[in-house]
């Protein structure tokens, strides 16, 4: 091993977290360990420990969407074992596409992660106009550009 291959190594194990879900997230709820790993400052990669072919590209939705929020039930908060809100990370999974234009994000399912447990769920939003099929970038967003 090279030490330029070393040091990648050690980075992304820096950047990589690992989460357990407890009732897997919809659709995948037989797989129950995740991982989080940093691609860039606006992406991460969520991938399924026991199926590593199991990945989807996410983002802090709040670095998109200033205005975006939501609130928790109690058995939420206490599936991940959450009591306080600096023990939360909020990711959103992105539907990629070749063109910048058609990328969207999933507002309406947000992950919660408890970032001190390393539990996670993910929660599907009542009695709200988020959707499932976003817009990720906007017009002055886009401009800026979004290639990783």
């Amino acid at each position: 091993m090279t030490p330029k291959q070393k040091l990648d190594e050690e980075n992304q194990d820096k950047n990589t977290s690992l989460y357990v879900f407890p009732k897997g997230i919809p659709g995948f709820e037989q797989l129950r360990e995740f991982q989080l790993q940093e691609h860039n400052e606006l992406f991460s990669l969520f991938s399924a420990v026991e199926q590593p072919a199991t990945i989807f590209i996410t983002v802090n939705p709040f670095d998109f969407f200033e205005d975006y929020e939501f609130e928790l039930s109690d058995d939420a908060l206490e599936d991940i074992g959450i009591i306080s809100q600096e023990q939360i990370s909020v990711r959103c999974i992105c539907t990629w596409n070749s063109d910048q234009s058609k990328t969207t994000v999933n507002l309406l399912a947000p992950l919660i992660f408890n970032i001190e447990q390393q539990t996670g769920k993910q929660v599907v939003l009542q009695n709200t106009n988020y959707t499932i099929k976003h817009p990720l970038w906007n017009k002055i967003e886009s401009s800026k550009g979004g290639e990783s």
